[in-house]
């Protein structure tokens, strides 16, 4: 018997499945009715057969979500859990199996900002610096799909618009070299006894600057002060000598801004002049070469035509920046910050940064921007925002050359220039900003050694800030070489082969197996036994699933139904107590506890499909390494029985059991890549794309390839919706689990 026939209360059916005729009229219907009808018996339950459940499919699709997430109906129903989720699971099942009887759907895509990611290499692969996002921007939310690519939750608060400002500010300055400031004021100031004067000046550069007077006539050793914006900067003591002008000066800190110095005598004298000069070290030849890329002209210099430069520096640098064709108008946008800036007297250098700000802030730069068509139905992108979706779901940064080009000749819609497309960014370097990006946030395990770090010194012997980040980055490899080497994407299920350096090695306890691994770069290894394989059998994803010193086969089994399987667990009932309330349960196994706490009905119905998953992952301690024994000592019992009765026993069988549930696995990895490659949570609409993304995966074999070239060509990556579009979620998500490996 196989694990797809395992629970049907939680999704294990396959799309293939035809639905029974009159199923919905005999045991659906009667159960909501009996339950719902109070409140909703002229919405929802107005359908009398599962056709009828067409005209409303989002909000079909909402009754299942709320059944499941039991916030409906009230606490006082006298509804089962069985019928609870037997239901729910039964009207998504058949929602998925008409999906394609609605016709095409493109969806929507609303205006989205760049990520903190995306925002990074953007200004590294335009300008050429690596400048470091995290020092200044918020962390990004993550949306429907659990990504951060996701548009509905990447927000624009007013905070991040001043970090935005501050940000460009700060590139450029790292970009462009700017002149050094030297001014002198050679107006004579003849001073009183306790006279005073000020100068008004700007400063384009925040740093140390060398303040200097030119004193004369007076008698007594002088003592002026200054002033830096009204704030006592101190005394600088000076003695003429044989009767000439004394020069005297002084180090001052100023930021970039306006300011003004006040210079005080406590003496009569005369002051003939009053210079500021900017210490500063010369630039480097990596900076010196990116001003001349940006520019055109060496540090230091002045274009003999200032204007005309400007305009061939914002010619050249907006298409890269806005990522589209630009007009004369927007030249003109940031040709009248130039202007500004010339006006009032600043170098060439403080005029072009001024424009270049301008652009580093505009929306056009900040957001990806498509254009919708208010007619109803189905639109073709322009080439240009094919462009952009594709170099950012692959590279996470702006199309390069190749891209531009073909986005001019409007070659982009065409099926075989695209795939060839999809081949060529894959087999490039930047493709690994896709696996680093997606993976982590998939697995849950980017939070592996930041959010979620053990405090235990014991661990330290094996367990460092360098091993986290490993383990960090082993399931990433794997992804990437998989997706990279066309491998097949059963490959995540139960490959025999990770990525592993001699940190690893050592974690994994593998020395006297794998001795030929050694120092901190990560290599292909085949593992020397059975125990492991797969996502399954990583420590970043066995170490999440497990709490503090303790490891939780429901924390796993629900991981695995959830982020493997796409089938949703809702989360506990109010008022569970926790396992360890009562003192007599400590002494038990976690195994014993958890059978106690099924004895419950309300807790039975999810823990039954749950608890035997990660009971077979007991040999993994709450830190992903391998164990014989409980961590009481007593012996492990790693069998596992689902309500099917279908039978396993440890890691390796239960690898074969998600191998006989690879459709489902499929089809959840192939929603989660669409998503993320859209930027979007998926509509209902979706529902039929994800279904023939699927079956051209079984037809390739899964091929990983198959997976992102059918995702580029799919009607929503290469389409918009016009006219209205309602936006609902293809299964609003319940509220999170709480997986306390550890605490902060």
């Amino acid at each position: 018997m196989s694990l797809r026939r395992a629970g049907l209360a939680l999704a294990l059916a396959s799309a293939g499945w035809a639905a029974v005729p009159d199923e919905f009229a005999r045991s659906i219907r009667p159960v909501l009715a009996e339950n719902c009808a109070p409140c909703h018996q002229k919405n929802f339950l107005k359908a009398q057969t599962a056709k009828d459940m067409e005209s409303s499919r989002a909000l079909w699709r909402n009754v299942a979500a709320q059944l499941r997430n039991r916030t409906m109906p009230p606490v006082d129903s006298k509804l089962t859990e069985e019928d609870r989720l037997r239901v729910a699971t039964w009207v998504d099942r058949e929602l998925r199996r008409t999906a394609c009887q609605v016709g095409e759907y493109a969806g929507a895509t609303g205006i989205r900002r760049l990520n903190r990611r995306e925002y990074h290499n953007t200004v590294r692969d335009i300008l050429g610096i690596d400048f470091d996002v995290a020092l200044i921007f918020p962390a990004d939310g993550t949306g429907g799909s659990g990504f951060d690519t996701n548009g509905e939750t990447l927000y624009t608060p007013s905070v991040l618009m001043e970090r935005y400002m501050e940000a460009a500010q700060q590139i450029l300055d790292r970009v462009i070299v700017s002149t050094p400031l030297s001014r002198t004021f050679s107006e004579i100031h003849r001073l009183p006894e306790r006279g005073e004067f000020s100068v008004t000046f700007p400063v384009y550069q925040t740093g140390d600057y060398s303040v200097g007077l030119l004193m004369d006539k007076f008698d007594a050793p002088a003592r002026p002060s200054l002033k830096v914006d009204g704030v006592a900067a101190g005394k600088v003591n000076g003695r003429p000598a044989s009767g000439r002008p004394l020069v005297l000066r002084q180090s001052v800190h100023l930021t970039r801004g306006e300011h003004s110095i006040t210079v005080i005598t406590d003496l009569p004298a005369e002051i003939r002049n009053f210079t500021v000069d900017q210490r500063t070290e010369p630039a480097s030849s990596e900076k010196r070469a990116l001003h001349y890329r940006l520019l055109g002209v060496e540090p230091g210099e002045e274009p003999v035509r200032p204007r005309d430069a400007a305009v061939r520096t914002l010619a050249s640098f907006l298409p890269k920046a806005f990522r589209r064709p630009v007009e004369q108008a927007d030249l003109d946008t940031f040709l009248k910050l130039y202007d500004r800036a010339a006006e009032r007297g600043d170098p060439y250098t403080e005029r072009i940064k001024l424009a270049l700000r301008g652009v580093l802030v505009h929306p056009d730069f900040l957001f990806r921007i498509e254009h919708r068509d208010t007619r109803p139905g189905i639109h073709p992108l322009n080439s240009y925002e094919i462009a952009a979706r594709l170099s950012y779901f692959l590279w996470s940064t702006v199309p390069d050359e190749e891209l531009t080009r073909l986005a001019s000749e409007g070659r982009l819609q065409d099926r075989a220039v695209l795939t060839a497309q999809v081949d060529r960014m894959l087999d490039d370097p930047r493709s690994r900003a896709f696996a680093d990006s997606f993976v982590g946030q998939w697995l849950g395990t980017q939070d592996l050694g930041g959010r979620a770090a053990p405090l235990l010194t014991e661990l330290q012997s094996y367990y460092t800030p360098d091993v986290a980040a490993d383990l960090r980055t082993e399931p990433i490899l794997l992804f990437h070489h998989i997706v990279t080497g066309n491998r097949s994407l059963l490959d995540l299920l139960n490959s025999d082969y990770s990525f592993l350096n001699e940190r690893l090695v050592r974690f994994y306890q593998l020395e006297d197996k794998l001795p030929e691994v050694q120092g901190p770069a990560f290599r292909l290894v085949k593992w020397p036994d059975t125990r492991r394989g797969g996502i399954i059998g990583l420590g970043s994803v066995l170490a999440m699933t497990s709490h503090y010193s303790q490891t939780s086969p429901v924390l796993r089994g629900a991981w695995a139904l959830e982020t493997l399987l796409g089938t949703p667990v809702p989360p506990p009932p109010p008022n569970v107590p926790p396992l360890d309330n009562d003192r007599k349960l400590r002494e038990m196994t976690v195994r014993q506890k958890l059978e106690r706490h099924r004895a419950d009905p309300a807790c039975a119905a999810c823990h039954k499909l749950m608890d035997p998953i990660g009971f077979a992952l007991e040999n993994f301690d709450w830190m992903g390494r391998w164990r014989d024994k409980e961590s009481n000592g007593k012996p492990l019992d790693i069998s596992g029985t689902l309500p099917s009765g279908e039978k396993f026993t440890g890691p390796v069988e239960l690898r074969q059991a998600l191998l006989g549930r690879k459709d489902d696995f499929l089809r959840h990895l192939t929603a989660k890549t669409l998503g993320y490659a859209l930027g979007r949570s998926l509509q209902d609409g979706d529902s039929c794309t994800v279904e023939h993304l699927a079956d051209s995966l079984r037809r390739d074999n899964y091929s990983a390839r198959t997976l992102i070239r059918e995702v580029v060509l799919s009607v929503p990556f290469r389409n918009t919706q016009g006219g209205a579009v309602h936006v609902e979620p293809i299964a609003p998500a319940p509220p999170k689990r709480n997986r306390p490996m550890v605490t902060k």
